[in-house]
């Protein structure tokens, strides 16, 4: 009797009813609401921070390009003079392969880790490191082999095309029909075409101005990145975030033309087209209005670091 009277007194386990299951699983959808944003921003800014510290790394492969080359740095964009794709590290086939803009840098054995040369928060894979669109093979980018876009292999930042005085930099010389322009400077009897050939720039003539940031060509390779901004580098190594908006703010009234006959016409820069800026390429026809903007922005560029 004693036993069977204790036995009653035994309390069995309840398991959660439906209604305290359902609660359980509404409060774990709202933690999980409240945390996928905060996660994302973090995973944005880890993203945004290692693209700054590749910018720092570039930066210091260039100064030490700088410390071989008499304080020379190699700047500059093709020998069409288009400031829209001044990323290139190599183009053509072998053996014809050609080595503009990042390419001197690859050929003094400067990009060890060539990794630190494109940006994390990519989503392009016309910037993809080593990609099905941008395979790594400076020696040999070309399309029939590696299916890299138009022969060439791309980095992932945009480097300046121009000097402090936003004077081009091209990467050779161009050669138009018989005519082959060397390097000049204003004074010379040959017609001050934008893209005749200068030479590299000392980096001790560049005092904190922009030397190469997230390529910000247009609207859209911005929204393939960061969205909101870029990443900036400049010649005394420090790098910083500029927000996008500053392009549309600061951006200068005019830009001084370089290939017009008289050294003080200049290209008026208007607010309106700017707003509109195009989501793709200018034209080839138009190179000279894209490279009046982006000269514009590198400016507002050069204004941040001051």
């Amino acid at each position: 009797m004693i036993i069977h009277a204790k036995s009653r007194n035994v309390k069995t386990p309840r398991g959660f009813t439906l209604v305290e299951l359902l609660v359980v699983i509404g409060i774990i959808a709202v933690l999980v609401g409240m945390l996928l944003p905060v996660l994302g921003k973090a995973r944005q800014q880890a993203a945004r921070t290692a693209c700054l510290s590749n910018l720092k790394q570039v930066m210091t492969m260039m100064l030490i390009y700088a410390g071989d080359n008499q304080y020379q740095i190699p700047l500059g964009t093709d020998s069409s003079g288009n400031y829209q794709a001044s990323y290139m590290i190599a183009t053509g086939a072998a053996p014809g392969t050609t080595y503009p803009m990042w390419g001197p840098l690859y050929k003094a054995r400067l990009m060890k880790d060539p990794r630190y040369m494109y940006c994390p928060s990519d989503t392009s894979l016309y910037h993809d490191y080593n990609g099905p669109q941008n395979a790594f093979k400076p020696e040999d980018p070309s399309l029939a082999k590696y299916g890299n876009l138009n022969n060439s292999l791309r980095s992932g930042y945009f480097l300046r095309p121009c000097d402090a005085n936003y004077r081009p930099v091209l990467w050779k010389p161009l050669t138009v029909g018989t005519v082959t322009y060397t390097p000049i400077d204003d004074a010379s009897g040959l017609p001050p075409d934008p893209y005749i050939w200068n030479p590299y720039p000392k980096i001790s003539k560049m005092k904190r101005v922009a030397i190469a940031a997230d390529i910000f060509a247009t609207p859209q390779r911005i929204n393939q990145r960061h969205k909101t901004g870029i990443n900036v580098v400049y010649t005394d190594s420090s790098a910083m975030w500029v927000e996008r908006d500053a392009f549309r703010k600061e951006l200068p009234k005019t830009v001084k033309l370089y290939n017009s006959p008289s050294p003080t016409l200049s290209f008026q820069l208007s607010p309106v087209v700017f707003d509109g800026w195009a989501d793709s390429f200018f034209p080839q026809s138009q190179i000279k209005t894209a490279n009046s903007y982006l000269q514009g922005m590198w400016q507002v560029l050069d204004n941040r670091g001051k």
